[in-house]
């Protein structure tokens, strides 16, 4: 029975369109799976097999969920044919960092040389210049490329040659004292240099040639020997000997002095940084006489002299000196 009913279906309007229909559809599917093209796709570290019916790369990719993002590279080109075994390719970008000219650039390439990078970043690179990292080194993640910038200059500059200065005795010169002979004056001179410059700022300079245009005159300095003196009948033997403001004082300011001495004559206050304490002196218009005691006012070349009366400090005033330093 239900094989009778089979036939008179079959034979009937209905069945026959129904078979027709299941013909062509086992036809078309039989056509579009040979016509199906297989691609193998390498990306992120795996390989994928992937049927399409699409045209072109970038299409077939997009269908197999492969996302190609900025910097990708992507062989062969996302707009060639699909063929049947196509060997697709996918390299992900990865971040560099270039530093170079003070500014930061990030770059997102996939892995190559660091030369290839420097270009992608626009810089060039001049003879002198260094490079953090070999040039054919390939970078990885988050690698940082540092570009030293190396300027080698050469230069002409002038300068100045120091006065030489030459010293002679004069024994009609006391101790202590000096006399200008003659006046020196700088000369000049031109010399020829190589500057190196790092990153704008200079690092070095190697002097090429020099010369001299104009020679430096020698300064001439005398300079005292003589050591003794004739005053009061006495022959002085000194040191040497120096110009002084010298001011009177008495013992309304005091009677002892600095170091613990009773004041008297022949005391003089000085400044212990010029006349050591305790330094033997002949003081010209004063006598005799001994560094030993020290004032708030006195500084440098200046002395006070000890008078026993108001009437001779009065007297004395101040005054300009020659005060012997004695042997």
């Amino acid at each position: 029975m239900p094989k009778l009913i089979r036939t008179k279906w079959l034979n009937s309007i209905p069945g026959r369109v129904a078979l027709v229909f299941c013909l062509v559809g086992s036809l078309v599917w039989a056509t579009l799976a040979a016509a199906q093209q297989k691609i193998v796709i390498s990306v992120d570290g795996k390989v994928v097999e992937h049927k399409t019916l699409q045209r072109t790369l970038g299409a077939a990719l997009a269908e197999a969920g492969v996302e190609v993002r900025p910097g990708d590279v992507v062989k062969p080109d996302p707009a060639a044919a699909v063929t049947e075994g196509l060997q697709v390719t996918v390299k992900r970008a990865v971040p560099v960092r270039v530093l170079a000219d003070g500014r930061t650039r990030v770059v997102l390439t996939p892995p190559a040389p660091v030369q290839r990078v420097l270009k992608m970043a626009h810089i060039e690179l001049g003879p002198q210049d260094r490079v953090s990292l070999p040039l054919d080194a390939t970078v990885k993640p988050n690698t940082v490329i540092k570009v030293t910038r190396v300027v080698e200059k050469i230069l002409n500059e002038k300068y100045s040659l120091p006065v030489p200065v030459q010293k002679i005795p004069d024994p009609n010169l006391e101790r202590g004292r000096a006399r200008l002979v003659r006046t020196g004056e700088p000369g000049e001179g031109v010399r020829v240099v190589k500057a190196t410059y790092v990153d704008g700022r200079e690092a070095k300079r190697t002097v090429l040639e020099e010369k001299v245009l104009r020679p430096a005159r020698k300064q001439i300095i005398a300079y005292g020997t003589l050591g003794t003196v004739a005053r009061g009948g006495s022959v002085i033997r000194f040191r040497r000997v120096l110009d002084a403001r010298a001011t009177a004082y008495s013992a309304a300011t005091g009677r002892y002095t600095a170091t613990g001495h009773r004041v008297r004559p022949g005391i003089v206050a000085v400044d212990p940084r010029v006349i050591p304490l305790g330094t033997r002196l002949y003081v010209e218009g004063y006598g005799f006489a001994r560094a030993l005691d020290v004032g708030s006012a006195i500084k440098g070349n200046r002395i006070d002299l000890f008078f026993e009366s108001e009437a001779d400090c009065r007297k004395w005033g101040r005054r300009r000196v020659k005060v012997y330093i004695l042997e």
